[in-house]
């Protein structure tokens, strides 16, 4: 199998050392103030400087404005970012002034519209990876929630018919959801973002369902 793992919603420097030595490919910390899976700059600082291999951090923001992302990169010393929100022209500006590599997530729920079909074009066009994720109430990331494997198939194939960008999914997403999908999965998509679906409770992750999926991934 040759997509990535994102273990993402890291909190704690034991589980820094738990999910990288399982083999993720890369790992999430969340300074969104929503989330209740937020670590501030600092914090993520200390977590990072734990890990053999700093360069598979992921810093995830809701930034007002491309001004911040600088800022809060700067801090963290983390230079892949996840954006959930910023528009189009934004993150290319960010592209032109800066080395960062760029996802941005988009939200979909259980059909596709016309108009995210072009949204997920736009993006596609000035970002580096792109991430499906469940949209509740207008914010996407942290529901919990499962996309409809073939509305993410089908958002995913907008995407990569614009650029062929890296296109993540998450949204729900488990062990149980990994198995019973592994092949569609496989197939559509370059890497997989896990959160709740290996957690005891919000932020503290388990190394059973963590050593369960990685075992259901690697089959």
């Amino acid at each position: 199998m040759s997509i990535k793992v994102k273990v993402c919603g890291i909190r704690r420097i034991l589980d820094v050392l738990m999910v990288e030595s399982r083999g993720a490919d890369l790992l999430g910390f969340i300074n969104v103030d929503r989330s209740q899976r937020f670590v501030d700059l600092n914090l993520i600082r200390l977590l990072t400087s734990q890990m053999d291999d700093p360069e598979k951090a992921v810093l995830i923001m809701e930034p007002d404005n491309p001004e911040d992302v600088i800022k809060n990169t700067e801090i963290s010393g983390i230079s892949k970012i996840q954006l959930h929100s910023l528009f189009p022209a934004d993150i290319n500006y960010l592209k032109r002034v800066s080395e960062l590599e760029i996802t941005r997530a988009v939200g979909l729920g259980e059909s596709i519209a016309p108009d995210k079909v072009v949204e997920i074009e736009n993006y596609a066009e000035v970002c580096d990876v792109l991430l499906l994720d469940y949209e509740l109430n207008g914010k996407s990331g942290g529901t919990g929630l499962q996309i409809p494997i073939q509305v993410a198939i089908e958002a995913a194939e907008a995407a990569r018919d614009i650029s062929g960008i890296d296109v993540f999914l998450a949204g729900g997403m488990n062990a149980r959801l990994l198995e019973k999908n592994r092949k569609l999965i496989v197939k559509h998509f370059q890497g997989i973002d896990i959160n709740s679906g290996v957690e005891e409770s919000p932020g503290i992750k388990d190394m059973v369902k963590i050593e369960e999926f990685m075992e259901i991934f690697n089959s």
